[in-house]
């Protein structure tokens, strides 16, 4: 009743405020006609990427995401409209206008009946809108939408973007976190939520993580690999826009219920989801709402390893690591999409969006350290990584994203206009991160295999053995925020019909945002035992589990309890305040405005081109802190004071599209995008230990150029007529003034023997690529065949440093740039039975997260292969039921870093086969 209540009131309130649809139309007598409305399916489902074409003057248009299409500046009389779509028979209408007259008209087509024995019954039937989006977009782009997410054993959006032909994902805990788009690390890509960028919940970086967003909450991925002037610039690999759940046709609901086991943790799982709209207010108002719960208990097994090169310039291992993960992962995401018609020719919408993830997460390391010191001088370190106690003993990560937008579409005669303001925000909150580190002197470690893939000490180390001392404990509280303010517009005229129709395009966007990271430690080893003395030695407990998946041959040591640490009252000891944590800390703001011109011209019958130019002008402002050592060990941070910088950046695009025939697309394109330092690199600020034999500094540089890239791209797609589709392309791009974190050693002022960690713009780099995919059922075999269907892709790209900045860097490879990467899954659907067996590979490439001058210290993340399976039957009409099971990491693929050459171990990482079983419902 109150929400009948409230929908009665705003319907009144729009009444009252907005002019009426009479009155509007009386206004408008003398304007041109508008048709709009959406293209649906018997099931009153929307259609996105519809063909509407008007014969007679030979223009149309295409239907967006949400099945919506306009028909603007059309003249009173009579026309002849054919609606197309992949899989469905051609619809022909009559549609009669009068002068300044709007209206809705909403087509519904039906399933084909001269292909009805290839389609309706193909294993690819759900994935007609993403064919249909694809093969009517000008630029290349490929589209997820939500059916074809469900088909794969995917809990967030980064795995589901594995699948995509030239993605690949990094990890973490087993989940993909970053994406990489056509071997560009994720920093050269940018991540939107209905067109509007998401500002990262982490400290350093602007890539954002995926493994917030759960799949199921998103109603379709777009990746555009070829920006438009309309789009921000900032996408050197491509844009990923995650398109929310709209609202509704008619009225829906689903829910989904379903569990899971993981085999480090071994307890349950719980994914739950519930969607549910309708339309309102005579269908002038329509509301959507989704949530989607994920609780995931999991972990990982882990060994790490740090090399340096010695003084005989060897390389030669120096610290050994095992670890144990215990992870328990929450996700929790809420959206409301509504929207409202205003009257024909005006709508507005409210669309907002809100991700949470929780990691209570337990860390037990025992760290072999100074392995290069030589007998007597090596060091054994146990640790254990926890929270308070209202934090469940382990340490929390919240990490949380949320968008707010208000929009509106208008129909001005033959001007269109659509607004939006928006507000995001992200952040991290990391309270009371504790930190328990007990360490062993003056020992001796013997290791095999030293160097190679799996180093691991044959000298055993237990907590109850020898003379040990705490070394650490910490407690700290860290609080990242990043907030945008955007206000965007953007207008549309079409100047010509015909088959040498064009449209001008024109628009203006102000985007206004902050960042702060605060982090304040306090370590309490000296006041602890001057409280407790050695009372830690009561609360050890085992924690390494059997079947450690990194080898039996690591072995481990007891741990102090979790529970022990998360209990300690801090309130009761003095601490001293540990400055290196909070020689991170910074405030910035960054403020862009910019605008475009982009150009719509018609060449023709097949030919279409498109031609823009975006300016963006940025303005920054940065302070943080500088961090000193003396040589006694005294310390100090000392605020930076603020550095600004602004620039203009000019970013023109061409692009074509030829229809070669009604099923083969030819598309050709040339742009220049832009990629903005990250946050951390720009602080001015300069930190200097001078403790260490070798005095180590660490710089920011305010003074950082962005990354420029110039990109060609060639396409061609064919569409089979049954549902599929084969793709072919190649790319370039000319990448100017790549930003790395460079590790060098030399001289600094007046220190003589220095490492030295500074961000430069190191060396432009080429990098080309061939992407090929294939998805097709096998009824063009035999009919029987068609329950049959594989979908493919593979990318190949090759990288090459052309002119470094830095001496003996050229010819390497670009960072973050994988040289192959393939996806293979072969599905089977028939008879309400699915099955789906996917498999995925990237190769090995070189990280971006340090540059190190020495090549043999260089850091890559090693090749992966995952193999995943998912099963399901759907059965019910009305009540449409599918029950599910599914597993994930079948190869027990593990996470793994290298360092110079592929067989010396950087860390090793396990997180064993993840399973899912679940329900379904659909109404």
């Amino acid at each position: 009743m109150k929400m009948r209540a409230l929908l009665s009131l705003l319907t009144l309130w729009m009444t009252v405020c907005v002019p009426t649809r009479a009155a509007e139309e009386n206004a408008a007598a003398a304007a041109p006609a508008v048709v709009r409305g959406r293209v649906v399916d018997a099931n009153n489902q929307v259609l996105p990427g519809a063909t509407i074409y008007i014969a007679d003057s030979r223009t149309g248009t295409i239907s967006d995401v949400n099945g919506f299409y306009t028909l603007s500046d059309l003249k009173p009389g009579t026309y002849d409209l054919t609606v197309s779509y992949v899989g469905y028979s051609t619809r022909r209408l009559t549609v009669t206008v009068e002068q300044g007259v709007s209206q809705e008209v909403d087509i519904v087509l039906s399933e084909g009946v001269e292909l009805q024995d290839v389609v309706v019954a193909s294993a690819f039937r759900g994935q007609r809108a993403t064919i249909n989006s694809q093969k009517n977009h000008l630029g290349i782009v490929n589209v997820v939408s939500a059916d074809q997410v469900g088909k794969f054993p995917d809990s967030n959006i980064g795995d589901a973007l594995k699948r995509i032909n030239g993605i690949n994902v990094q990890y973490d805990q087993g989940e993909a976190r970053f994406g990489q788009v056509r071997g560009t690390s994720p920093e050269l890509s940018s991540v939107t939520i209905n067109g509007n960028r998401i500002p990262s919940a982490e400290g350093d970086v602007r890539n954002v993580q995926l493994d917030l967003i759960p799949a199921d909450m998103i109603q379709t991925i777009e990746v555009n690999k070829v920006v438009t002037a309309d789009m921000d610039g900032d996408a050197i690999g491509g844009s990923i826009n995650l398109v929310t759940k709209n609202s509704p046709y008619k009225r829906t609901l689903s829910a989904t219920a379903g569990t899971g086991y993981n085999r480090v943790s071994q307890k349950p799982q719980l994914n739950l989801g519930l969607t549910a709209g309708d339309r309102f207010a005579g269908g002038r108002l329509g509301v959507m709402a989704a949530l989607s719960y994920q609780m995931a208990p999991g972990g990982s097994d882990n060994t790490e390893f740090a090399y340096i090169v010695d003084d005989n310039d060897c390389v030669v291992l120096q610290d050994a690591q095992i670890r144990q993960y215990y992870v328990t992962r929450e996700r929790q995401s809420y959206s409301l999409s509504l929207d409202y018609d205003l009257a024909s020719a005006h709508r507005l919408t409210l669309k907002g969006i809100y991700n949470r993830r929780n990691d209570w997460e337990n860390r037990y390391r025992l760290t072999y350290k100074d392995i290069c010191e030589g007998d007597g001088k090596m060091q054994a370190r146990i640790q254990t990584k926890a929270g308070s106690s209202d934090n469940k003993d382990a340490r929390l990560e919240r990490q949380e994203t949320m968008d707010f937008t208000l929009g509106g579409e208008h129909q001005l005669g033959p001007l269109g206009a659509e607004w939006s303001a928006s507000f995001a925000r992200a952040g991290e909150k990391r309270p009371e991160e504790r930190y328990f580190d007990l360490q062993l002197k003056k020992q001796t470690f013997d290791f095999e295999n030293e160097g190679g893939r799996h180093p691991y000490s044959t000298t055993p180390v237990s907590v109850h053995e020898g003379k040990w001392s705490l070394k650490e404990l910490t407690n700290s509280n860290q609080d990242i925020v990043e907030k945008e303010w955007k206000l965007r517009i953007d207008l549309s005229l079409p100047l010509a019909r015909g088959l040498y129709g064009n449209k001008l395009k024109a628009g203006a966007k102000h985007v206004s945002k902050s960042k702060d990271r605060t982090t304040v430690c306090y370590d309490y080893a000296d006041s602890y035992s001057d409280v407790y003395g050695d009372d830690y030695t009561n609360h050890y407990i085992s924690r390494i589990r059997s079947g450690f998946m990194a080898g039996s041959c690591y072995k481990a040591t007891d741990f102090v309890n979790c529970k022990y640490v998360g209990s300690l009252d801090f309130g009761s000891m003095e601490g001293e305040r540990v400055m290196e944590e909070s020689s991170g800390n910074y405030s910035a703001t960054e403020n862009v405005t910019s605008g475009y011109l982009r150009l719509d011209q018609r060449l023709g019958e097949r030919l279409r081109l498109m031609a823009g130019l975006r300016v963006e002008a940025t303005h920054l402002d940065y302070e943080g802190l500088n961090w000193n050592i003396g040589e006694d060990g005294d310390e100090s941070l000392d605020p930076t004071g603020s550095a600004a910088n602004s620039y203009v950046s000019c970013l023109p695009s061409l692009l074509f599209k030829y229809d070669a025939g009604d099923n083969l697309k030819l598309r050709a394109s040339l742009t220049r995008t832009i990629a903005r330092p990250k946050y951390s690199y720009l602080i001015p600020c300069v930190s200097i230990d001078r403790s260490e034999p070798r005095i180590e500094i660490e710089m920011g540089n305010p003074d950082l150029d962005p990354t420029f890239s110039t990109n060609v791209d060639l396409s061609a797609d064919y569409y089979f007529r049954s549902i599929g589709m084969a793709t072919a392309g190649v790319f370039y791009k000319r990448i100017t003034d790549c930003m790395v974190s460079r590790v060098a050693y030399g001289s600094y002022q007046t220190y003589a023997d220095c490492k030295i960690t500074r961000p430069l713009n190191a060396f432009d780099a080429d990098l080309w690529g061939i992407e090929l995919g294939l998805q097709r059922d096998f009824g063009f075999v035999a009919p029987a065949l068609k329950c049959l269907g594989f979908y493919g892709n593979y990318t190949y790209t090759h990288s090459r440093v052309a002119r470094s900045h830095v001496e003996g860097n050229e010819g390497g490879t670009l960072p973050g740039s994988p040289e192959q990467m393939a996806n293979a899954s072969l599905c089977f659907e028939k008879a309400g039975f699915s099955v789906r067996l996917s498999y995925n590979y990237t190769a090995d490439f070189q990280d971006d997260e340090e540059y190190q001058d020495d090549a043999r210290l260089r850091r890559y993340y090693d090749s992966v292969n995952y193999l995943d399976l998912n099963m399901g039957y759907t059965f019910g009409s009305t009540l449409k039921t599918t029950i599910y099971a599914e597993a994930n990491n079948l190869l027990n693929q593990p996470l793994r870093y290298y360092q110079g050459t592929r067989d010396r171990t950087m860390q090793v990482e396990y997180y064993g086969v993840k399973a899912n079983v679940g329900i379904k419902i659909n109404l």
